[in-house]
């Protein structure tokens, strides 16, 4: 053997030992930051609303507490039902603490306008006011709003037009359900929070 082939063979060795060190860096590297990203978060006051890490915030047991009224319509009607599967996964509340009241608007603007004025697209828009109130005394805790916008095409077959519209109204209603859901539970969050 000669001293060039031991030397390659050193070289060979050298650089695979340094690709698996690299490859062991940067392993290392990605740990230390998801161990540091998760104390920043840890340190910063950061709970989530749902889970076990949230059973001393008790907002599943408080939104389990929301009465929520009808709603107009059958795209309210979809929303209430998307509400209850949210809030309410075990059946409406026997003695509820509180009340969500929440008001539907839905509005269709047609776009896309061919040389014959045919239309060829359209935005379907709901929007829903909602607040929840405390039925101990009656008062308002919180007021919002929130808004969907989907768009959908308009066919020349009208099943097809009716049924894209069908499905932007689902999609529009389960973004409001969830929408609603979120902020309803971050108020009951907060309140319990400044209650301890």
């Amino acid at each position: 053997m000669s001293l060039s082939d031991e030397n390659a063979g050193l070289g060979r060795s050298d650089s695979h030992d340094f690709a698996a060190g690299r490859g062991g860096r940067r392993r290392w590297i990605a740990l230390v930051a998801i161990a540091c990203a998760g104390l920043s978060l840890a340190a910063c006051g950061y709970r989530p609303l749902y889970g076990r890490a949230a059973a001393g915030s008790q907002v599943s047991s408080e939104l389990s507490k929301v009465r929520i009224g009808l709603i107009a319509n059958r795209a309210g009607h979809r929303l209430r039902n998307q509400l209850l599967d949210r809030m309410n996964p075990r059946g409406e509340p026997v003695s509820p603490a509180y009340a969500l009241t929440v008001n539907l608007v839905e509005t269709r603007v047609d776009l896309g306008v061919r040389r014959d004025e045919t239309r060829t697209r359209a935005n379907l828009t709901l929007t829903a006011d909602f607040q929840l109130v405390d039925l101990s005394n009656n008062r308002l805790l919180f007021k919002a709003g929130a808004r969907r916008v989907a768009s959908f095409n308009i066919r020349d077959a009208d099943f097809a037009t009716i049924t894209a519209e069908s499905a932007a109204r689902r999609r529009s209603v389960e973004g409001l359900a969830d929408e609603i859901t979120q902020r309803v539970a971050i108020y009951l969050n907060r309140k319990s929070a400044e209650k301890r």
